[in-house]
């Protein structure tokens, strides 16, 4: 019984996979091509903290991405320290502790946070932005947020970072795999996070659904934390500081 469950689940997600390519026909190929170019242009986390020796200086990675199609919902950056070329002595920035965010502009009464993104894209679209030189002109105008928070001033963010490291990293699923566990972690049409840790030669990452005590999860929290202390940043804006071809 429990093999038939799973062959049909299989069955349906195969059907939606096919019915979702299908949909899209014509339309698809520019969708996707304009969600990449923003992507890149903009909601690329390892842009937000670079200097002329290093190219990314973020510590923390966070990447929130809508639905199946990836809609660019927010990213976020975190940098440790002193960031190359600031006119900051020293001794006044080693103990910084900063983050970054891009976010696509709030939309009229949001059932999910992806509708975020994919309004983004479809305003883009409307308006016959689809190249990296049309977007990277039109993103400024249509109230994409570029903020910046100082961790250590911002009540309860410091203590938010720390419970990275309380999130289950390895789903049980697959550090204690058991027969019928194959579709525990399945879920459709979810919105995904991406979760980096990088410091020197060592890297943490995960990528996945907003599963409880996952760092998803714990990104979602995160983000929730430093959210009444945004500001402004202080610096141009990662599509306005790309060199395009």
């Amino acid at each position: 019984m429990r093999r038939a469950v799973r062959l049909l689940i299989a069955s349906l997600c195969l059907s939606a996979s096919s019915q979702s390519v299908h949909g899209q026909d014509a339309g698809a190929a520019p969708t996707r091509d304009v969600r990449e170019i923003v992507q890149r242009l903009a909601f690329d986390p390892g842009t937000f903290f670079p200097s002329p020796h290093i190219k990314d200086h973020a510590v923390v990675r966070i990447a929130y991405t809508g639905d199946d199609y990836a809609w660019p919902v927010y990213a976020i950056a975190v940098a440790e320290g002193c960031v190359d070329g600031e006119n900051i002595p020293r001794d006044h920035c080693a103990s910084r502790l900063r983050a970054r965010m891009v976010r696509a502009p709030a939309v009229d009464a949001p059932s999910s946070p992806r509708h975020r993104g994919s309004r983004l894209i479809a305003r883009l679209m409307e308006d016959g932005s689809t190249s990296p030189a049309q977007i990277q002109a039109s993103l400024q105008g249509m109230g994409v947020e570029w903020v910046e928070a100082d961790l250590r001033d911002c009540p309860g963010a410091v203590q938010a970072l720390a419970r990275s490291a309380d999130a289950t990293w390895v789903p049980e699923a697959i550090a204690n795999p058991r027969p019928g566990d194959e579709l525990s972690g399945m879920v459709l049409h979810a919105d995904i996070v991406q979760v980096e840790f990088k410091q020197y030669a060592r890297l943490a990452s995960y990528q996945g659904w907003i599963a409880e005590g996952s760092p998803a999860a714990w990104a979602v929290e995160f983000a929730s934390a430093l959210e009444p202390c945004w500001r402004p940043a202080s610096v141009q804006a990662p599509w306005l500081r790309q060199t395009l071809p």
